[in-house]
């Protein structure tokens, strides 16, 4: 997780080369591939997503947006929301690359309880069955990449991971990693 926010960050700072620009509030829906470094839960995750303006008061780290954003799983598995910051990088008039970096909290299962036996019944399903995420506090991560169809939709894929990174929480952190595709929709002028 570490080197993903390392990453993220000097991205963002190679970024500020990039003119920031004014994206206004947006809606996105979209759906994710569940699960994808452990494979141990599955079903697609349906996402929804709003994006704000950036206020004026971050304009000296390159104008990110604030974001909330709800991940449900379809088969009742790792659920999780969050919050935090988004940077847009423009690629082209069209193509527009997004680094987000938040906060999240699950209703995932924490960790297996270490007092029970091996041969625990229970046990032996969450650790068949469920990612191990260590803490409901995760960092939020995404990678995107977006493509303007008009000034007001746009199509987009991207990829999320959610870890404690051993920053947050110590111990467990079997994390989960999502990918996934999304519509987006931008309000006015």
């Amino acid at each position: 997780m570490t080197r993903w926010m390392m990453a993220a960050a000097a991205t963002a700072l190679l970024a500020g080369a990039a003119q920031a620009e004014d994206r206004g509030m947006e809606f996105r829906l979209g759906v994710t591939a569940h699960d994808l470094a452990d494979h141990v839960e599955d079903g697609p995750n349906v996402t929804a997503e709003l994006l704000f303006a950036s206020p004026d008061f971050l304009s000296g780290i390159w104008s990110p947006r604030p974001y909330i954003y709800g991940s449900f799983n379809t088969n009742g598995l790792t659920n999780f929301g969050a919050a935090g910051l988004a940077w847009n990088i423009p690629l082209s008039d069209r193509w527009h690359l997004e680094i987000k970096e938040g906060l999240s909290y699950n209703d995932g299962v924490v960790d297996i309880d270490q007092n029970s036996p091996p041969s625990d019944p229970n046990r032996i399903r969450l650790a068949t069955t469920r990612a191990l995420m260590g803490s409901h506090y995760l960092f939020h991560t995404t990678l995107g990449l977006d493509y303007d169809i008009n000034d007001r939709w746009a199509v987009g894929a991207y990829y999320e991971h959610i870890s404690h990174g051993q920053i947050l929480a110590s111990g467990r952190n079997q994390a989960l990693d999502n990918a996934g595709v999304r519509l987006s929709y931008r309000f006015g002028g």
